[in-house]
């Protein structure tokens, strides 16, 4: 992804931190430090990098990186799932177990790993990933790949969008607690809320 198309190029949500309440505000903050990996390897980060970059069709490092931080997050928390079919392994073991697969069916498919293959290679394993055409197995553990795919996707998605620049970008202005919102009728918007810029001429 080049330079972004948004109607709201002139939107910051940033800009309206100081009416967040003190957690919030440190937790949206948080979104946007640099953090190093907790458990999350080289190889797993890169490989990640790559997958999540062709799955939400953006290149930035900055928003890349906290998707990947998101998925470190989940690798090393001790929080149960909501739910899980029962022939998928748990979370961690679908995901680190899943992206290993990948990366030795790569290897003997194209002779290299996935973070290594040409763009439109990439694309077609994902593709197949999908589709459930190609079988991944890592030390004897069957990875259901459907399964591995719809967790990448949905963990990348849910992370790509609590990310302050993509609020920004979609025009949601954050948090509205504790200031909330005055003007509920419909098609209108609060002062502090993002304007399109087709409503700005």
């Amino acid at each position: 992804m080049g330079k972004v198309e948004t109607l709201y190029p002139k939107f910051d949500v940033m800009e309206q931190k100081e009416h967040w309440d003190p957690h919030t505000l440190q937790i949206v903050e948080d979104r946007i430090k640099f953090h190093q990996y907790d458990s999350l390897s080289q190889k797993e980060a890169e490989t990640l990098f790559q997958i999540c970059s062709l799955l939400l069709d953006d290149t930035r490092d900055s928003v890349l990186h906290y998707v990947l931080i998101h998925f470190d997050k989940k690798l090393s928390s001790d929080i149960g799932e909501a739910q899980r079919k029962k022939d998928v392994p748990k979370e961690s073991i679908l995901i680190r177990e899943g992206l290993r697969a990948l990366d030795r069916l790569c290897t003997v498919r194209y002779g290299s790993l996935f973070a290594g293959l040409e763009d439109q290679a990439q694309r077609e394993v994902i593709e197949q990933m999908m589709l459930g055409l190609i079988e991944l197995q890592a030390d004897g553990v069957r990875i259901p790949v459907q399964d591995f795919f719809a967790k990448l996707l949905s963990e990348s998605v849910s992370a790509y969008y609590s990310y302050p620049a993509i609020w920004s970008e979609i025009g949601y202005a954050g948090p509205a607690y504790p200031r909330g919102y005055v003007r509920t009728e419909r098609g209108l918007t609060d002062p502090w809320e993002a304007k399109r810029t087709d409503e700005q001429q």
